[in-house]
């Protein structure tokens, strides 16, 4: 389990460096902008990324064609929590099975943020293309920041 919290803090730290925007530090909301810094004064500083309040708003309008109620890939990570926590199964994402890491099995999760960063999702946008095919489609920085976070936190609810 601290091999993956390692990981997922790795990942996250390398995200914030090739996107200037550290993904701890303040609280984004699902268009990507800044929602503020942390809430409280007890807390320590930054606010916690969850799934409800942060990533799935941005999973719902991003990724929701296909993985919100249609079953693609065995999961439905737009609409259903118990979702991102599954094993990844197809091998059909070569990004997700073949990381600098080699770690498996991935969750679908951590997959999602790879695939996300690598331009391959979502899918037919072209994302990883100069002049996306779907520029709407694709995440902005601040969105992957926010799912970036999320995942090295351990990907809470």
């Amino acid at each position: 389990m601290h091999l993956h919290i390692i990981r997922a803090s790795v990942l996250a730290a390398l995200l914030s460096f090739c996107v200037g925007c550290p993904p701890a530090t303040t609280e984004m909301s699902a268009d990507g902008g800044s929602g503020g810094t942390s809430g409280g004064d007890g807390g320590g500083g930054a606010s916690v990324v969850t799934y409800t309040k942060d990533v799935q708003p941005i999973l719902q309008a991003k990724c929701s064609p296909c993985h919100a109620g249609q079953g693609t890939s065995n999961h439905n990570i737009a609409t259903n929590y118990a979702d991102v926590n599954k094993d990844v199964e197809s091998f059909d994402f070569d990004v997700c099975w073949k990381d600098t890491e080699q770690t498996m099995p991935k969750k679908v999760g951590e997959c999602a943020l790879l695939l996300i960063n690598s331009g391959r999702m979502p899918i037919e946008s072209g994302c990883a293309n100069a002049m996306p095919l779907k520029p709407e489609a694709c995440l902005t920085a601040e969105q992957k920041a926010t799912v970036a976070a999320w995942v090295a936190a351990g990907m809470p609810q």
